[in-house]
């Protein structure tokens, strides 16, 4: 059974709306943008992995949504692992699709 497709970016509404700063500096984050990370992105990640893979999840979290570090800290844990799981998506082996698609490089030969 093919895997299902992974979308290009996903936004993720945050169940609790994040602000930093007071008064006129105050701003709120309601969403979290994310997108395909880049090969640099996941060669950096797997390096933190190994040290902590916690921080590491949040640091390329960070990294991916361009939200502030400090709005990151503070997202809810559902929230935190819904954008874990789609980043994580991409790093997933899937076997029978990767022999779908050598299966059908081959048939064009």
């Amino acid at each position: 059974m093919p895997k299902k497709e992974i979308p290009d970016e996903l936004t993720i509404t945050l169940r609790k709306a994040i602000t930093l700063g007071q008064g006129a500096d105050a701003e709120t984050f309601t969403e979290m943008l994310l997108r395909e990370p880049v090969v640099e992105e996941l060669l950096t990640f797997n390096k933190d992995s190994a040290k902590d893979a916690g921080d590491a999840l949040r640091k390329l979290i960070a990294k991916i949504s361009t939200l502030p570090i400090a709005v990151v800290n503070r997202v809810g844990a559902r929230d935190f692992t819904k954008a874990s799981n789609y980043l994580t998506s991409f790093m997933n082996d899937d076997e029978d699709e990767i022999g779908a698609e050598e299966e059908d490089a081959g048939a064009g030969k």
